[in-house]
């Protein structure tokens, strides 16, 4: 097969509106250039041959939120993010969007943009393909200047971020001077979240949500630390900011797979409890860490029940001295009789006293689960049925367990 021709040979100097005009007279149909963020960069002449979404695009300078949400929920950019090859995208007439064939711009595996070929004047061919291939290489040194000039910017963005994170700005009329001089909107209501799996470049799994998302993000080690709002979508919708986060921890277990653990704080209104959400958003994954069958499905901190003081009061334990004796108790009964007492009842507290779940959970015969039920309850002198003495037993158990964990 014959090599193909360098197209862009001759447009080496060319700036990126020539770049435009010379693809689209190479395949014939309008062109627009994009960064990654979805901003317009150029775009080629065309006639009366425009559709809405092409359009509104040129006058706003960026493609409009209702096409990139409709593009991210059939998967468009989840293609061009993983993708060399040009993608065929058919019409989505309902938000105004014809035929279009686009192009991902990458210098390595960096995404710097796009380049969009509307199929208009005629069909984009394989060979449209190959010219849009090479269109999207020499469109690279046009973008890498721009990339530099808006990595600062995502830089200094991510060192406000880390500012809020540590409790840095105690006004919030400057934290909202600060946001406006980096262009930044805030979102509010907001929560902090935070993922965290070990040996998995979290960034770089999650990049399409991230982007898809708009979303304002920090490493700090192996954890991605997270500033989510609720999209005005979502929000027309009737989606709650719990669902939401809910949601896209759901996609991001997809991609990660089970080694990832996440959490989240409340929400809140005011900036300045950004650090309150970050808290609560690191204490859910140290409580998942330390009980990871008993928080399996947790992951918000409203949802963290009685573990959330579960720290404070091994603190406060330790400060007094306390230990149970009942817990030594039994123990001491386990050891000497080779039982396992301790750990039919944690599974019985854990099951809220539901005995033939208890059961199943230890396979055993719910009769023989009875007999060690009145066997704790004389070991221990005390009524399981009494529910003071249940939780109190429950929160010495799991205090025990933290104990272990040191």
């Amino acid at each position: 097969m014959a090599e193909s021709p360098d197209y862009f040979n001759q447009f080496q100097q060319a700036d990126i509106d020539e770049l435009a005009d010379a693809i689209a007279e190479l395949v014939q149909n309008p062109i627009t250039i994009e960064d990654s963020d979805h901003k317009l960069i150029a775009y080629s002449s065309h006639g009366d041959s425009t559709d809405q979404a092409r359009w509104s695009t040129i006058m706003g300078r960026r493609v409009p939120e209702k096409v990139l949400t409709r593009l991210w929920k059939d998967g468009v950019f989840a293609q061009l993010l993983t993708c060399d090859e040009p993608v065929h995208i058919p019409a989505k007439d309902e938000v105004g969007l014809g035929n279009r064939v686009a192009i991902a711009i990458r210098k390595g595996t960096e995404v710097l943009g796009y380049i969009w070929a509307q199929e208009v004047v005629r069909p984009i061919t394989p060979h449209d393909d190959e010219i849009l291939k090479q269109a999207a290489r020499a469109a690279v040194p046009r973008l890498v200047q721009r990339q530099g000039k808006r990595k600062a910017e995502e830089q200094r963005r991510k060192e406000f971020f880390w500012e809020l994170l540590l409790g840095n700005h105690v006004s919030e009329s400057a934290i909202r001077k600060k946001a406006e001089s980096l262009t930044l909107v805030l979102p509010s209501p907001y929560l902090i979240c935070m993922i965290d799996a070990s040996g998995v470049h979290l960034e770089q799994f999650l990049y399409p949500l991230l982007m898809r998302d708009k979303l304002l993000w920090v490493l700090d080690g192996t954890q991605l630390i997270l500033f989510i709002g609720l999209p005005a979508v979502a929000s027309k919708e009737g989606t709650t900011i719990t669902q939401y986060v809910e949601q896209f921890l759901h996609e991001a277990l997809s991609r990660v797979g089970e080694q990832m653990i996440a959490g989240y704080g409340q929400s809140y209104q005011g900036y300045t409890d950004i650090v309150k959400s970050y808290r609560e958003a690191q204490q859910v994954l140290q409580v998942k860490r330390i009980f990871p069958q008993e928080t399996s499905t947790i992951q918000g901190f409203q949802q963290l029940g009685i573990y959330r003081f579960l720290l404070q009061l091994k603190r406060w334990g330790d400060a007094e001295g306390y230990v149970s004796q009942r817990l030594a108790k039994l123990k001491r009964y386990d050891r000497e009789n080779q039982a396992n007492l301790l750990e039919t009842l944690e599974t019985f507290l854990d099951l809220a006293g539901r005995v033939n779940l208890t059961s199943k959970r230890l396979h055993i015969h719910i009769n023989t689960l009875s007999y060690r039920l009145r066997r704790i309850e004389e070991i221990l002198e005390l009524d399981l049925d009494d529910q003071n003495q249940r939780t109190s037993l429950y929160l010495d158990l799991k205090m025990d367990k933290l104990e272990k964990e040191r």
